[in-house]
């Protein structure tokens, strides 16, 4: 028997989101239940990243591959001006795996700033329980992209261009609650505050991704209103014409990204 594709679809949706909320909840649940250390906490999140980047460099080649779309070899990302020759998948394998490896030296950084301050029980690495957490947050990202897979080569390259997205988001909620927290643990004498910080911000990261995207046509009248009071560099426009203009670039941009791929010859 055929499952409807609404059918179908919601079931795949409430599958994704339980596996979105296990990853997010095995890390959370090792800190605030488990009572883990900073640095155990922080190896999960950093193994997690690491492990988001490769599947998601997964779903990019997969995709290229079973759908090729102009986007992923002539990628034209948002704000940008004329055409790239800058591949998709080159370009966020180059992003993505440099913060990666830029997360791991903040990382040995920050451990190495809370052994001086003798932070002890942030220190305190527990092998076991990072295996632990390893495993559970590798098993949950495994079947997110198992889930993936089955409607992979349905994706629009935009679909694939938002995944990406949400894999950067993510690691740079990491890396600017690293660049913060030198200053907090400098500044103060309580260490774990700013794990606890630290884990309710990529928590919340994390659940963005699930949560619907609001992407209006036109702005919102009170934002409109505020803008036009404000002194620019073209008087004779408002702002609810750059927001149009804006939106008809995006939709261009979206449109040439698209583009079925024909190799030349």
């Amino acid at each position: 028997m055929t499952v409807p594709d609404s059918r179908r679809s919601a079931a795949m949706s409430r599958f994704h989101l339980f596996t979105v909320l296990g990853v997010v909840a095995v890390p959370a649940f090792g800190w605030f239940a488990r009572h883990w250390s900073g640095a155990t906490t922080l190896a999960v999140y950093w193994f997690e990243n690491v492990v988001l980047c490769l599947f998601v460099l997964a779903r990019i080649a997969l995709h290229r591959r079973w759908a090729p779309k102009y986007g992923h070899f002539r990628y034209r990302a948002p704000q940008s001006g004329g055409s790239s020759d800058q591949s998709f998948l080159g370009g966020f394998a180059l992003v993505s795996l440099a913060f990666c490896a830029v997360h791991g030296i903040f990382l040995g950084a920050v451990l190495g700033l809370l052994a001086h301050n003798r932070a002890l029980e942030v220190l305190d690495l527990d092998w076991r329980s990072v295996g632990w957490g390893c495993a559970c947050v590798l098993l949950f990202l495994t079947l997110d992209f198992l889930l993936d897979l089955i409607d992979l080569r349905r994706w629009s390259f935009r679909a694939v261009e938002q995944a990406a997205n949400v894999g950067v988001g993510r690691i740079m909620v990491v890396h600017l609650t690293l660049l913060i927290g030198f200053a907090g643990i400098a500044a103060t004498d309580a260490p774990s505050t700013l794990f606890g910080v630290f884990v309710v911000l990529k928590s919340l990261a994390a659940l963005s991704a699930v949560v619907p995207q609001w992407e209006p046509e036109r702005p919102p009248r009170w934002l409109s209103s505020l803008l036009n009071r404000m002194p620019n560099v073209h008087p004779s426009e408002r702002f609810e014409d750059f927001w149009v203009q804006d939106q008809e670039r995006e939709r261009d941009r979206q449109r040439r990204n698209e583009r079925p791929w024909r190799k030349a010859i």
